[in-house]
């Protein structure tokens, strides 16, 4: 009688440790996946749908640059995150606030040579895996959705401060700030000061 009953218990823990293996080796098999470059991806890109930096992404593909090409296979080792919200807006912030200080420069689209405006919402957009075309500050205003309700990481315009019409464009911060790269490099102002309240046009969504 005890002999059947120690081969019960054998059996059930036998059954149990068989049932953890084939679930722990499921979620090793799930964790990992292989993605295809499509046209238009970028590393930043394909990061921001799974939670990773680039650099991770560089990581795990041995990569030595961040250039890709279409059709190219690129192991990831993440599920994929949800797509329900509509922009990764805190981490566009993020990368928006790490260029503060740097300087203002005509034409400027990367930290090592300087910003002008358009160019700095172009550089903080792709880099937090929202593909934007470089344009200037009335070519993002011309093409964003306007809103009169602004959220984190939407677009915030002006006229008449260089020159007339739409002519420069920040990105909100919330409580009335924004952060944009003006004559004096990338900064953070008040959107209601006496001087971007007199040139304030709207606000845009990308």
């Amino acid at each position: 009688m005890k002999k059947n009953k120690k081969y019960r218990w054998g059996l059930k823990l036998a059954t149990l440790a068989l049932s953890s293996s084939v679930l722990f080796s499921t979620i090793d098999t799930a964790s990992a996946a292989t993605y295809t470059v499509k046209s238009g991806d970028s590393l930043s890109k394909i990061g921001s749908q799974y939670g990773v930096s680039y650099q991770t992404l560089m990581k795990w593909n041995n990569l030595s640059t961040t250039s890709i090409r279409i059709g190219q296979k690129l192991n990831i080792n993440a599920p994929l995150v949800s797509t329900s919200k509509p922009k990764p807006t805190t981490n566009l912030v993020q990368i928006a606030k790490r260029q503060l200080g740097v300087k203002y420069t005509f034409g400027g689209s990367k930290p090592s040579t300087g910003f002008d405006c358009s160019g700095y919402i172009t550089y903080v957009f792709n880099n937090a895996g929202i593909s934007t075309a470089r344009k200037s500050a009335a070519g993002f205003y011309n093409t964003a959705k306007k809103v009169k309700s602004p959220q984190v990481g939407d677009l915030v315009f002006f006229s008449n401060t260089y020159k007339a019409g739409i002519s420069h464009v920040g990105i909100y911060l919330g409580n009335n700030q924004m952060i944009s790269a003006s004559d004096s490099g990338v900064s953070i102002a008040k959107i209601n000061s006496s001087y971007w309240k007199k040139h304030f046009t709207g606000y845009g969504r990308i």
